[in-house]
């Protein structure tokens, strides 16, 4: 089998093992998040046996993954888990059957955005796609979540982002 695996896959799952049978993929910037002694062991062990693989995702996939976040209103997604997802939409377009193993929620709601196959590792996998949007607390009014207003130009109150 064939996984793409994103930090808290590693970080999270204090039993997780690179199996000799399976090949693995990640990026420069998951491999920077294993910082503790246990996680960069297997790391770096996973990449001397070439269980482990890291490569970038395309600037077009990191293009089109930072448009899909904006329009769904996230605000909190971090460079590395931006890049886990580019890459899963390059391996997606090359054809390539694979998992996205992750317990960051935020990784499989757009997993789920792009039709990504993913498992958890031990959180447990979210149950349906989620988006956001700017209301106005006073008027009630409703805007794009990647809007640039912060007040609401009906009534002048400050706009609160909420989940659809």
């Amino acid at each position: 089998m064939f996984y793409l695996i994103d930090s808290s896959a590693v970080l999270n799952d204090f039993g997780f093992e690179f199996s000799p049978k399976n090949k693995y993929i990640t990026t420069r910037l998951a491999v920077s998040e294993f910082r503790d002694l246990r996680s960069r062991h297997l790391m770096e062990n996973a990449l001397q046996q070439k269980l482990l693989s890291i490569e970038e995702p395309s600037k077009e996939s990191q293009l089109r993954v930072n448009k899909a976040v904006s329009k769904k209103g996230f605000t909190k997604l971090s460079k590395t888990d931006l890049s886990i997802l580019a890459l899963a939409i390059d391996l997606k377009e090359q054809g390539k059957k694979f998992i996205l193993i992750t317990d960051d929620y935020s990784i499989q709601n757009f997993a789920k955005v792009f039709e990504i196959q993913f498992e958890s590792a031990m959180r447990g996998e979210i149950s349906k796609e989620i988006s956001f949007f700017l209301s106005c607390p006073s008027c009630s009014k409703k805007m794009p979540s990647n809007s640039k207003e912060r007040k609401c130009p009906v009534c002048g109150s400050n706009l609160k982002r909420k989940k659809q």
